[in-house]
């Protein structure tokens, strides 16, 4: 098993990354797998492949509470820390504006509802054993009001806290919290390797075959993917 380590001069008095697993929504803890109406259906909770993207990896909470308050009376917004936390600290914990050269606005995110790129700041380093980077990502589904800009870092060689630009998505004219310990950005360790592609044509033998596959694939009526093709994963 391989280990990915984190590491905070403020380790023990912020909120600490743990494994996905540890993030899942109470709503969807609570939602039934199955629904009745006229005929019985499954629900997002069963199927295995969004639930193996909730668990995927390990999850960097917001350290702090983080206020996002939108100011009516000249019409701006702006975000807000508690103002007990000492300055030598607010280096890793505040939310600052990217310079808006930096990106060109073709490839800004569509749905951002400000005009510019945020970014969070983080106080934690990451590393991980040799021929190992990370992906760092908008944690899946989760319904949040930020989008991060997604990117890998190699950070078996980086040694620096990774810093999160994002764009806000949500209602701009609504105040809102970014509460302690809630999920801020996703972290994906995967190993660097060599790939080509191939293309190739689906002769009509072929064809006739998956389709007796897709005959057994089809023969229950729920946990067929489960069942006869998932591979358990394990991030601890």
């Amino acid at each position: 098993m391989k280990t990915i380590k984190f590491s905070s001069p403020l380790k023990g008095y912020v909120a600490e990354p743990k494994p996905s697993l540890q993030f899942i929504p109470e709503t969807f803890k609570k939602m039934p797998g199955l629904l009745k109406n006229k005929e019985v259906y499954s629900t997002v909770k069963k199927c295995i492949p969004f639930l193996d993207a909730f668990t995927t990896g390990y999850i960097i909470p917001f350290q702090t509470d983080i206020d996002y308050i939108y100011d009516k009376k000249i019409d701006e917004c702006r975000f807000d820390l508690n103002l007990a936390i000492p300055n030598e600290f607010l280096e890793y914990l505040k939310v600052e504006e990217h310079h808006s050269l930096q990106i060109s606005k073709e490839l800004r995110n569509p749905r951002a509802t400000i005009d510019i790129v945020l970014k969070f700041s983080n106080s934690w380093t990451i590393k991980t054993p040799p021929g190992y980077s990370c992906i760092f990502v908008t944690p899946f589904n989760h319904p949040l009001p930020f989008e991060l800009v997604t990117g890998v870092v190699d950070t078996d060689l980086y040694e620096l806290p990774i810093n999160f630009p994002f764009y806000w998505t949500a209602d701009p004219k609504k105040d809102h919290v970014l509460k302690q310990g809630t999920p801020m950005a996703m972290v994906i360790p995967f190993k660097r390797e060599d790939w080509k592609i191939e293309l190739s044509n689906v002769s009509d033998n072929e064809k006739n075959k998956l389709n007796l596959k897709r005959l057994g694939y089809f023969s229950k009526v729920f946990d067929n993917y489960k069942s006869k093709f998932w591979t358990k994963k394990s991030y601890k």
